[in-house]
């Protein structure tokens, strides 16, 4: 059996159960903190009655179960939106940014067939919401302990799901991917598609994108300095220091910066040449984002 249960809670409008409010999360006093927190109870409730489902039916004990967030809190600023009681620090930023507060999230994986080493562990391996993939496959076909793929190679699109969450899980211990493409926008958004978000015009200049490389992750393109002056953003980011080139780049080093803070563009100029060319080469494949 496959089980797919996507809540759309937490989110806005946060509109929660009165008594789960007052008897688990009055402890919290900010009232959009108050009902976030308890949007969360009341899914944390359900997916608890799903594991009991499975348990009472024989079931659990042959299941694979992954909990995962498809984006960070919304932080946006308390004038765009009163209901805003998510936190996604001490990164930066949150949802609708490439910013780690935005695409950073916490996910679990249980199975009986985690080995006791396994059990509790916690991964920092570079993973994909695409990996599952794999490892969905891998079940179906009781293979967990070989992997369904081999891990890509050079010749292979880093967009494929290769094996890397199958390699967590048999606990192999590698570092998982290395690279991946946060977002790739090669033209700009038609005018009649531009709307209004978060007392602001959603910016007309949107052709850039975000590329991760190991512990490096790059902002670039035209589009970025619009990006950057969002009425979204908590933290405006600034694409004038350092710059040497017409076109914007901002570069983390998040290894050594993972609240993204400093621009290190001009200190590796050979690793931002690099993951330009990545960019280039994906952006020569790539249709026009809003086609």
């Amino acid at each position: 059996m496959f089980l797919y249960l996507s809540y759309t809670a937490p989110h806005s409008p946060l509109i929660a159960m009165d008594h789960i409010v007052s008897n688990r999360n009055r402890h919290l006093s900010d009232p959009a903190q108050q009902q976030y927190a308890a949007m969360v109870t009341q899914m944390d409730d359900g997916v608890g009655r799903i594991v009991e489902a499975l348990e009472d039916r024989g079931m659990w004990s042959n299941t694979v179960f992954m909990f995962m967030s498809d984006h960070g809190a919304s932080v946006i600023r308390r004038q765009c939106w009163d209901t805003v009681g998510g936190s996604n620090l001490p990164f930066r930023d949150g949802k609708a940014t490439f910013f780690e507060g935005g695409i950073k999230s916490a996910a679990l994986v249980w199975t009986p067939w985690l080995a006791p080493s396994q059990r509790g562990s916690h991964s920092t391996a570079l993973l994909h919401a695409v990996d599952i993939h794999t490892l969905l496959l891998a079940v179906a076909r009781d293979n967990i302990s070989d992997s369904v793929y081999q891990k890509e190679d050079e010749a292979t699109s880093d967009l494929d799901a290769g094996s890397y969450l199958v390699s967590v899980v048999r606990g192999d211990g590698g570092p998982g991917r290395e690279t991946i493409l946060h977002n790739l926008v090669s033209g700009p958004l038609p005018r009649d598609r531009v709307v209004e978000y978060c007392g602001g015009m959603f910016p007309y200049s949107t052709d850039y994108a975000v590329l991760r490389y190991r512990n490096y992750k790059l902002f670039y393109g035209e589009g970025l300095a619009s990006i950057c002056d969002s009425h979204f953003l908590v933290t405006r980011c600034d694409v004038s220091n350092n710059m040497t080139t017409e076109v914007p780049r901002i570069l983390f080093d998040l290894s050594e910066d993972p609240f993204e803070e400093s621009d290190v563009a001009a200190l590796h100029p050979e690793i931002v040449d690099f993951m330009v060319q990545q960019i280039e080469r994906y952006k020569s494949n790539a249709l026009n984002s809003w086609m």
